[in-house]
């Protein structure tokens, strides 16, 4: 099995200060380092927090079995700790039995959106390559971390948001997207089909103008509530899921071309989340040269680890506590070079 110590820390450095690998962020991304609270909050604590302030059903059965001796109960207390961990079940159950889901948006904003947390070392390390290079970014966190980092380094960005729970009044917007250009301060909806990216084309090079990041789960917008948008309950990621795994128009059709020829770079995914599972498949079909992927995750199986090999993701066994400081030192021995 792959350790950090088999990382190709040098290339992918290279490909980075060129613009020619894309980060995608996952949970695992906002977690870390392991010596600092203030973090935004886990899909687990957020799914445990939003069940016992609502008693779920199953919140009661555990809290009424926990103590228990029996084995049997026992493991009814631990499916029930289980469901309550699950922030899609959760979150349907929560919009579909005990309020609505306007009084969902509003509750996660109320965990989501207190006072700003302070970028972490990976979100820096980007916003210190964004300044120099322009790069696309990919995260599936609500967080507004690398925002708040390409912020602070003075790095103008693009904004593009995947907006799957858009209903109600807004239905004709449903599976739509919000994109907002860097300067502006209001997303507006457009479809994947728009030209989105500010991006200039020299034979079968694409190269980025300026950095964009895409936030494909929805995001949370500290001065704009109406553009919080979340996809987070089951029936959100179905059409989620479903509309990435039938090829249809989710994703901007400049980033699919981009894509074609960079690097990609798993960062904080848990190789079992069908989200991965997924959004790697359909940006596998969507190239015409299958390029090799790299995806780094902690604690896995050998197993999974050649599974992902076989679909050309170099899989490598390592805690992001250790790995942003390699990366970082390898980038700061390699020097940049235009794309």
């Amino acid at each position: 099995m792959n350790t950090i110590r088999d990382f190709p820390f040098n290339p992918i450095a290279k490909a980075l200060h060129e613009g020619k690998c894309i980060p995608f962020l996952g949970a695992g991304a906002s977690s870390f380092p392991n010596n600092i609270e203030a973090k935004p909050p886990s899909a687990r604590a957020l799914a445990w927090e939003l069940a016992k302030e609502w008693n779920h059903p199953q919140y009661q059965v555990f809290c009424d079995t926990v103590d228990s001796d029996d084995p049997a109960t026992q493991e009814r207390s631990l499916r029930a700790k289980i469901d309550c961990e699950n922030l899609m079940l959760v979150s349907s159950w929560f919009e579909h039995s005990v309020a609505d889901r306007p009084q969902l948006d509003e509750k996660l904003r109320q965990y989501l959106a207190q006072e700003p947390l302070s970028p972490n070392d990976l979100h820096k390390l980007l916003a210190r390559i964004a300044k120099q290079q322009p790069m696309a970014i990919i995260t599936t966190n609500y967080d507004d971390l690398i925002e708040l980092a390409l912020d602070e380094s003075g790095v103008a960005f693009d904004l593009f948001v995947v907006a799957i729970d858009r209903g109600g009044a807004k239905a004709s917007l449903r599976g739509a997207a919000l994109f907002r250009l860097a300067g502006q301060t209001e997303l507006t909806p457009v479809t994947a089909e728009h030209q989105l990216l500010d991006i200039e084309i020299d034979g079968k090079k694409v190269r980025l103008k300026r950095t964009v990041l895409f936030k494909i789960h929805g995001h949370i917008d500290r001065t704009r509530e109406t553009d919080d948008t979340f996809v987070i309950t089951e029936e959100d990621y179905v059409s989620f899921l479903g509309r990435m795994g039938s090829g249809d128009s989710i994703l901007p059709v400049d980033l699919v071309t981009m894509m074609q020829s960079r690097t990609l770079l798993f960062l904080g995914y848990g190789l079992r989340d069908w989200n991965f599972r997924v959004l790697l498949d359909r940006l596998s079909r969507s190239r015409v040269q299958q390029k090799r992927s790299y995806a780094v995750a902690y604690d896995i199986e050998p197993a999974e680890s050649e599974l992902w090999g076989a679909r050309k993701v170099a899989v490598f066994n390592a805690d992001l506590n250790e790995f942003v400081p390699r990366l970082d030192a390898a980038l700061t021995q390699t020097p940049s070079s235009p794309s």
